[in-house]
């Protein structure tokens, strides 16, 4: 919107306190590990849809942003995270004068 950027991705089996959120500039750095239990000797799998081990993504926003003013919210799986754009980011209105 006029006034935040949004950033959504998809985590399911992460837990909260196994990401790390980093914003500079004009981008987000999400990295974190996810951890997938084992299941006891000599247990194969025929198919696995998520793996366990660590990530990383850089995001590089449209304009600049607050770091300031970033909130992470984790649910379901679910990261979304609201990013305050700088005041030189945000549109400026521009009034026309009559001549």
């Amino acid at each position: 919107d006029q006034e935040s950027y949004f950033v959504r991705a998809e985590l399911p089996g992460i837990q909260a306190d196994k990401l790390d959120i980093q914003a500079t500039g004009n981008s987000l750095s999400v990295s974190g590990e996810r951890k997938i239990s084992e299941e006891g000797n000599g247990v194969r799998y025929h198919r696995r849809e998520r793996e366990g081990g660590t990530f990383s993504r850089v995001i590089t926003l449209p304009g600049d942003i607050n770091a300031e003013k970033v909130d992470a919210e984790l649910a379901n799986g679910i990261l979304t995270i609201k990013i305050a754009k700088a005041e030189e980011a945000k549109p400026k209105k521009v009034l026309v004068k009559a001549a």
